[in-house]
């Protein structure tokens, strides 16, 4: 493992609450920290304020005690921050430190990047130990703000086999050696801000990583072959006289029809997110025709979807939360004994396997061909613009079905209105096609003229031709003169005769091949003209099309991370089957990375027989 090198002090001095302070190495390393974050929203957030002023008055008390942000003077570290910071820095020195960072970045992936499975050699995933540093978290996380702490050798726990050689300890020693022969990590310590075990697993190249990817798709088929099975047992389970298992089956239904997160996989101190087994009264709203679904999934994404009414099933539904609300309070919890232990132990009992996950990837999986199969009838000849719309909406469809939301970057309006402006350019930049058909229309009647001409001359060769025939013809039957001047200047006749005759073949052979290769260039000048035009208003057609779509997706797309499904719950031979019927580079959707992790599905020898019904 390969651990972040110290903290290198400058030895800096700042303000604190008006007291100039000569800062210790850890007290610079984490204000320094705070210092690069200054110009984020990050700052101006009172809970990640009040979160890392905890962590230095954990450190020293007295020194931080009833201090602000305001009170700490950042100036000249925020000078240092941004002086250092690598896009502002000069061209040449840029280009030069990033190329040492990557000299170091392969000099460390060759010490620690990889390991050894089975006699294989194989790649580590994320193999350097992370650095200490402010937590940021995810979504309105309680702990963000709060300084994470290095982390050393004798914490990290190693996962080797029981003869492998015991690498180095940076730090003195391990914290312990393990053999886990069915684990795929190589390390793992506990991170004590969060009080979570943190992992270094095998690189997702690696043939382990491999098959247990395609497994949990495989798993998702599986469930569609048991489809009706699973639902008829969670559709007896709502109905069924004990109160736990119609509480299990409601949850499990919810999972199933919505699409939702089972629940309780937080930790205690994540924010107050909720799932289907952990929502309170207050989330739902049972109506007449409807159920309207309003809290905090994970990340702190807001899930709101309503739920009409449509059979018998989603009115057994809205009567069992009717019930289970009862005399509870908002805050109370619908299903309080119910966890997704229990959840997934009724699925497993429907189908060896079946946890809610499985439905999660099922249904974005199933979304995706849906669509491709309704939405994505397209021919081979369609445009690439349009295969690439009719995929990246069937992802989009999966990161609805499943509820993948995401705050717009900044930067998006931004993005947006130069999309717009694109297209609007492109509008006004549609190529003169009038002017084209007039070239085409003039290279056309050349060519008729020359067609013309030649067929003039063809017809008139022939007896120009015969004339000149005809006249040596009549000499060469005439006596020839007993005279021998006279015989002489037969002779010379006859002989301007045969050279009249072959001078004139020989024109009409020549005005014949010059007539061919002009009528043949006015041709090819015609074609060319011809194709000129087809290809501009080709090329306009595409580039207005690709243009227009992705500026369309952009605005379908804002609410909505469409990597999230992609990279975790849509299996890629949907999208392999499709592209191969359609003509669609299909890896195209994924980056360098995730075409690393789905190498398994782009492998030639690949059965595509699970989503066969697709061909």
């Amino acid at each position: 493992m390969a651990f972040p090198p110290d903290y290198e002090p400058r030895g800096l001095k700042t303000k604190i609450n008006g007291r100039i302070v000569q800062l210790e190495p850890l007290q610079e390393e984490m204000l320094m920290a705070w210092a690069k974050k200054i110009g984020t929203p990050y700052v101006d957030d009172p809970v990640f304020q009040e979160n890392f002023l905890l962590s230095l008055r954990e450190q020293w008390a007295d020194l931080f005690a009833d201090v602000t942000i305001g009170d700490i003077d950042f100036s000249e570290m925020f000078e240092i921050a941004q002086r250092e910071k690598l896009a502002n820095l000069p061209e040449a020195e840029r280009k030069e430190l990033s190329a040492q960072r990557k000299i170091q970045r392969e000099e460390l992936k060759a010490k620690f990047g990889h390991a050894r499975v089975d006699d294989n050699e194989v790649e580590i995933g994320a193999y350097l130990i992370e650095p200490p540093g402010i937590f940021m978290g995810r979504g309105a996380h309680p702990l963000r703000g709060r300084w994470k702490p290095r982390v050393y050798s004798n914490e990290v726990t190693l996962n080797l086999d029981e003869d492998a050689e015991i690498p180095y300890a940076p730090h003195g020693e391990w914290a312990g050696i393990v053999s886990e022969h069915d684990s795929l990590w190589v390390a793992r310590w506990l991170e004590t801000l969060t009080d979570k075990v943190k992992y270094v697993w095998l690189a997702e190249t690696s043939p382990l990583r491999q098959e247990r990817e395609r497994e949990k798709y495989d798993k998702a088929w599986t469930l569609e072959k048991n489809l009706h099975a699973v639902r008829r047992a969670i559709r007896k389970g709502m109905r069924d006289k004990n109160e736990k298992k119609k509480q299990v089956a409601t949850v499990a239904y919810m999972i199933d029809r919505l699409a939702m997160r089972v629940g309780d996989e937080k930790d205690e101190d994540e924010a107050d997110t909720v799932g289907a087994s952990t929502l309170r009264v207050e989330h739902v709203n049972v109506g007449e025709a409807k159920i309207d679904f309003d809290f905090l999934g994970k990340d702190s994404v807001r899930w709101e979807k309503t739920l009409l009414l449509q059979d018998d099933n989603d009115h057994a539904l809205a009567e069992n939360l009717k019930e289970f609300e009862r005399g509870k309070k908002p805050s109370d919890q619908l299903f309080p004994d119910i966890t997704s232990t229990r959840v997934n132990d009724f699925l497993k009992s429907v189908m060896p396997g079946l946890s809610a996950k499985v439905f999660r990837t099922y249904h974005a999986t199933t979304t995706v061909e849906n669509y491709l199969q309704s939405n994505g009838k397209l021919k081979k000849d369609a445009t690439e613009a349009q295969k690439e719309y009719a995929a990246k909406r069937a992802n989009l469809q999966a990161a609805i079905k499943c509820n993948h939301k995401r705050t717009p970057p900044k930067t998006w309006a931004e993005s947006l209105a130069k999309r717009e402006q694109s297209v609007q350019k492109l509008r006004a930049a549609k190529p003169d096609l009038k002017k084209l058909d007039a070239q085409i229309q003039a290279r056309q009647a050349a060519l008729d003229k020359l067609v013309a001409d030649q067929k003039t001359f063809e017809e008139k060769a022939p007896d120009l031709l015969k004339k000149k025939q005809d006249a040596l013809a009549a000499l060469q039957v005439q006596d020839a003169p007993a005279d021998a001047k006279k015989l002489e200047a037969f002779n010379q006749k006859r002989q301007a005769a045969q050279r009249a005759v072959s001078k004139t073949e020989k024109s009409v052979k020549q005005k014949t091949k010059r007539y061919k290769e002009r009528v043949a260039a006015a041709q090819n000048a015609l074609d060319a003209a011809r194709n000129a035009r087809a290809r501009a208003e080709t090329n306009y057609r595409e580039r207005m099309q690709k243009a227009e779509l992705g500026l369309e997706l952009a605005r379908e797309t804002k609410d909505y991370a469409l990597n999230t499904s992609l990279k975790n719950y849509i299996d890629p031979r949907v999208y392999k089957t499709w592209g191969k019927r359609v003509g669609y580079d299909w890896k195209k959707l994924y980056t360098g990375s995730l075409q690393k992790k789905f190498t398994w599905a782009m492998q030639d020898k690949v059965d595509d027989s699970a989503n066969a019904e697709l061909e």
